[in-house]
């Protein structure tokens, strides 16, 4: 999926889309393909589906980033900040390196956690803590299962992930992330922060709200039982084959607490014996 926030109407004047209008025919200005105005509650923009032009556009859109974050950073009282110094040691170039100790990653296109594992290892090799805001493609009104593989911890905000949108100048904090209910669904709070009030992300301190839970109604039940994929089934399986009754009538009427968010498997396999499975997480500390 391809997101720009520029495009040409059918004039060929290129329109912004934040002055765009729901309805017109806009279209790309570099490929030239039909693209389609998106508004949310958090941005407007357009969408397409061109890969190759999704480079292009993942490109602009991490230097407006990084240009916006140096801008940013710079208004603090730092000892050093410098883009794109290549770290020898660990043959790493980190977007930003704040007080060559501390490296700031602005990641707008896809990448798998086995590359994010090898970085993250890297920068703690060299002894140089890291943070990562997403940007393009993982710039999305809500966290997703391809956010997880990004999330912190820090006690003020427990388990936490930052957004940039740089064309809008707009940050946003998920914090306080969990899993709630049989099917490991992620729920969270977040705080969005404009640019002119960047700075107040430092000092932000929410107050978190006490555990949610779920109870494993008929609805929650008739879901489960729905389950009929290969692992599923085998899984109720062996479960009727040692305890001789299912897992529906197991779990009837139990409740689910909201749970630390770095489980693989659901949790209603897990609450009927399956040994927890973790995801892979490289910036927690395990």
């Amino acid at each position: 999926m391809i997101e720009v926030y520029a495009a040409l109407n059918e004039t060929g004047l290129l329109v912004d889309a934040l002055q765009a209008k729901k309805g017109n025919n806009y279209y790309c200005c570099h490929c030239k393909q039909r693209v389609k105005l998106i508004i949310t509650e958090s941005r407007i923009y357009f969408r397409h589906r061109n890969k190759c032009n999704n480079e292009i556009n993942e490109r602009l859109i991490h230097q407006k980033g990084k240009k916006l974050l140096m801008s940013e950073l710079s208004k603090l009282n730092l000892q050093s900040l410098a883009s794109e110094v290549y770290l020898s040691k660990i043959k790493q170039r980190p977007d930003i390196l704040v007080n060559e100790n501390f490296a700031v990653e602005y990641q707008c296109a896809q990448i798998n956690v086995g590359i994010l594992t090898k970085r993250v290892v890297g920068y703690r090799s060299a002894g140089i803590r890291n943070i990562w805001i997403l940007g393009g493609h993982y710039l999305k009104s809500k966290l997703g299962r391809e956010h997880l593989k990004f999330i912190s911890y820090n006690k003020t905000w427990r388990f936490y992930l930052l957004t940039l949108d740089s064309h809008q100048g707009i940050m946003t904090l998920f914090y306080n992330i969990e899993f709630i209910g049989p099917f490991n669904k992620v729920v969270y709070r977040k705080k969005i922060f404009p640019r002119t009030e960047f700075c107040k992300l430092f000092i932000f301190r929410p107050k978190l709200i006490q555990k949610s839970r779920i109870y494993t109604d008929k609805r929650w039940l008739k879901k489960i039982r729905k389950k009929n994929d290969s692992v599923s089934q085998k899984f109720k399986l062996n479960f009727y084959t040692v305890h001789k009754m299912t897992v529906e009538e197991y779990l009837k009427e139990d409740k689910f607490e909201a749970e630390f968010p770095i489980f693989a498997n659901p949790a209603w396999q897990r609450r009927c014996g399956q040994m927890p499975k973790r995801l892979k997480q490289p910036l927690l500390k395990k």
